[in-house]
């Protein structure tokens, strides 16, 4: 643990609080009456992820600091990291005249560098977090606060869109984004903080080979989420598009899990995080 890198974690979380409520006020003046559903909505994603996430060995307790510290970094900080920085983006991606990348720019290139940001703060910042693939639960948990953030965002603005019925489109919206890229966002941070937890926890590993995996991992969830966000004028090659990036992300994050999950069953050694495996192995 890092006191630093813990302070720092409360006053970028603490700003982010800030963007969070803002963003939440903003709701508020477009549909006042479905911010609350929209709420729970988000709180039974989070929930069900979250109870998923704790059956696996990789899970660190105990856990309610940093996953509190992640959920708002993802839904406060990383939202508000990328809102400020894409209107930058979109106006070079504009200027450059390739349109069909304008979404995946504003997306990708802010997104995931500003989730992958917190992957860094939260595991320099809690005793518990001392393994390698404590990287992917910190990423997968950050991404759940993005995604459920901005489930609630897309969801407000299918209300607004939806001729016939304010609930229509909500429900709609949440629909598509829960059977089109489920836990995109969970997955997708989850990519890089494998690769940031093994580089900051790994032993006896050179420099060269830390820093391969940082970026070699950050620029896959990049990569994915850019091809994900990218647009073309023909449906066909959208769906084309969209199975191709699935056909990678969920496979490669199924592997890891399963990967990590058996490396944590194998600890055999001192951990501080009580009640997991390795530490009831050692008992």
């Amino acid at each position: 643990m890092n006191k630093l890198f813990r302070i720092a974690l409360w006053v970028c979380v603490v700003l982010g609080c800030l963007a969070l409520l803002l963003n939440i006020a903003s709701f508020l003046f477009v549909a006042p009456a479905l911010v609350v559903p929209s709420l729970i909505l988000a709180a039974f994603f989070i929930a069900v992820f979250l109870f998923l996430m704790r059956l696996s060995p990789m899970w660190a307790r105990p856990a309610t600091g940093w996953v509190a510290m992640s959920l708002l970094w993802g839904s406060g900080t990383a939202v508000g990291l990328a809102l400020l920085s894409s209107g930058s983006v979109l106006t070079l991606a504009t200027a450059s005249g390739w349109e069909d990348s304008l979404m995946s720019w504003a997306g990708a290139y802010p997104e995931e560098i500003a989730k992958a940001s917190g992957v860094f703060f939260v595991l320099l910042a809690f005793r518990q977090l001392n393994r390698p693939w404590h990287g992917w639960v910190v990423g997968a948990t950050i991404g759940m606060g993005f995604e459920a953030l901005e489930n609630i965002m897309y969801g407000i603005t299918g209300v607004v869109m939806h001729p016939a019925s304010d609930w229509i489109g909500l429900w709609q919206t949440w629909g598509i984004r829960l059977i089109a890229g489920p836990g995109l966002h969970v997955f997708l941070t989850g990519l890089a903080g494998w690769g940031i937890g093994w580089a900051i926890f790994a032993a006896y590993r050179p420099l060269r080979w830390r820093l391969a995996m940082i970026f070699g991992f950050l620029f896959l969830a990049f990569a994915l989420h850019f091809a994900w966000n990218y647009t073309f004028s023909s449906e066909v090659l959208v769906v084309i598009k969209a199975v191709l990036v699935a056909l990678v992300l969920y496979p490669l994050s199924i592997y890891l899990i399963i990967r990590g999950n058996r490396l944590a069953k194998q600890d055999s050694s001192y951990s501080y995080s009580p009640g997991t495996e390795s530490l009831r192995t050692v008992v």
